[in-house]
């Protein structure tokens, strides 16, 4: 028979056990939480939606604009080209400043830059904006036939010519109100816009008012309209931060947005 005092051993021992049983099964669970809290942060599986971090990125640069409005992307990433038309229900807010007609909704960024260009000694003359399709119609007839006329183009090489610069009505830009092109202050005929302060300061400047440089010479192959550095495009303050970010132009964009956001 056991002593009273190997009884109290025994005890103690069963005490000691217990206690170490309780702390490696905590050491266990630490152990395993910290496993699923890696794997979460490199999975990430809780990642909001890129149409989400936009909207966030949207409401911050339009915050240090000077609380610019804040529009949905259904409006901001509105693309027309050669192959595709505005959509027939789409309606222009009519607005405008400078004696240029604009969609009103980009008239408080528009004027804010415009207005911060110039505290920058760059002051900028707004040259385009609103041309309904009639009227782009004219242009694009004219410009065809000055190539049939003075260049001897063909007539279709003078409208594939031309699609790529001044462009049809209702597959321009223009008829969204949300195209606008630059001239600098006091400039003279002739003048390169690109070689301008006015254009430097639109290219490091122009996306924290939600404007991108529309048409470039490396983007030209999908774009289908050849470079022009006077032509910028309201795309909404978070939009133009992401796509200089990623280098994309806006057909690019709004495909990559379309593929991020839910089903």
């Amino acid at each position: 028979m056991k002593s009273r005092t190997g009884w109290r051993n025994a005890d103690q021992v069963r005490k000691i056990k217990i206690v170490m049983t309780v702390i490696a099964v905590i050491v266990c669970i630490s152990v395993a939480s910290g496993a699923i809290l890696v794997w979460v942060q490199l999975k990430n599986p809780f990642t909001k939606p890129a149409s989400a971090s936009v909207s966030s990125m949207a409401e911050e640069a339009s915050s240090k604009s000077g609380a610019l409005p804040v529009y949905d992307d259904s409006y901001n990433l509105v693309v027309v080209n050669a192959s595709t038309p505005l959509k027939s229900d789409f309606q222009v807010q009519s607005d405008q400043l400078e004696g240029i007609t604009v969609d009103a909704r980009i008239l408080p960024a528009l004027r804010k830059m415009m207005d911060d260009a110039k505290s920058a000694g760059c002051p900028l003359k707004l040259t385009r904006g609103y041309v309904d399709a009639k009227e782009q119609d004219k242009l694009f007839a004219a410009a065809v036939q000055d190539l049939v006329k003075n260049q001897g183009f063909t007539q279709v090489r003078a409208e594939n010519q031309v699609q790529n610069t001044v462009g049809r009505g209702g597959y321009n830009e223009n008829q969204t109100g949300m195209a606008v092109e630059f001239a600098a202050e006091g400039e003279a005929a002739g003048t390169d816009f690109s070689a301008t302060p006015q254009y430097k300061w639109l290219v490091k400047n122009s996306v924290q008012y939600g404007f991108v440089l529309r048409y470039t010479g490396a983007k030209a192959a999908i774009t289908g309209v050849a470079s022009n550095p006077r032509h910028f495009r309201y795309v909404g303050g978070g939009n133009a931060v992401k796509m200089r970010e990623y280098s994309m132009c806006l057909e690019e964009f709004e495909a990559y947005i379309r593929k991020q956001s839910p089903k």
